[in-house]
């Protein structure tokens, strides 16, 4: 793991998001993607955002040793096959060679005590990594939960409420316990993966923000705090940093 010294910024690796979009090579072409917007947040919080393609898992070692930390992004659904359950046909956009490739990324990020923030999906992959379950429909067991539907702005207009733990960080980075976040998910945790502690839940019981309960730094959240344009969500990403700078000082 590179070292940050004299106001280097550190090198932050963000999970790609595997599509097939149309371009001039046909309708459906093979990318790598990433919403401008993790960058962006990664940026203005003193980092350098580092875009990481599903490649072979045989390097993803040599990934990690590039990196100071680490950012699992959203996306597409993850595979019910890689969390043990039947898919019953309620998940979109799976790619099992994704998530079996993000999945060892996590496992040697928390081997290297690598600093890890999961962002929706990555909260999910966090949580099945070690075992965690999820609900393929989380409207089944919250209908009342708001759901992504409609226009692009009208789901990202969405807002629910997030209530935190007293003693976790979320509630040290918000200020608060109580904090407003966007809805764009219709997947959820059903129980957390062996390390980590449920921290945040929506007003219907929902699990919205995680932590690690060992000595690696990790932690998640459901919602999508690069996509919110208050000044208060880029408090996330700046502890994050600031976070890494301090533990990489440590270890000097």
């Amino acid at each position: 793991m590179s070292t940050i010294f004299n106001g280097n910024r550190p090198k932050i690796g963000i999970s790609s998001w595997r599509r097939d979009l149309p371009t001039f090579l046909g309708e459906k072409t093979d990318l790598f993607t990433l919403d401008p917007d993790y960058a962006k947040s990664v940026w203005l919080a003193g980092g350098i955002p580092v875009l990481i393609p599903q490649t072979s898992i045989d390097l993803i070692q040599d990934y990690v040793d590039l990196l100071d930390g680490l950012i699992v992004s959203g996306g597409g659904d993850i595979s019910p096959l890689v969390y043990g359950e039947v898919d019953t046909g309620q998940s979109y956009d799976v790619n099992v060679e994704t998530d079996r490739f993000e999945i060892a990324l996590i496992h040697e990020a928390a081997k290297r005590n690598l600093p890890t923030l999961g962002i929706c999906r990555g909260l999910q992959l966090l949580q099945v990594a070690f075992g965690g379950k999820m609900l393929q429909d989380l409207h089944e067991k919250f209908p009342n939960h708001p759901k992504t539907k409609g226009s692009a702005e009208e789901i990202l207009n969405q807002r629910h409420v997030v209530d935190f733990s007293e003693d976790c960080m979320f509630a040290q980075i918000y200020r608060s316990t109580h904090h407003i976040v966007n809805t764009i998910h219709h997947q959820c945790v059903q129980s957390v993966g062996k390390g980590f502690r449920p921290v945040g839940w929506s007003e219907d019981g929902i699990i919205e923000a995680v932590e690690s309960e060992t000595s690696w730094f990790a932690l998640g959240v459901q919602w999508h705090p690069e996509k919110m344009k208050s000044p208060q969500e880029q408090e996330l990403f700046r502890y994050f940093i600031q976070s890494i700078d301090h533990l990489t000082k440590k270890k000097v």
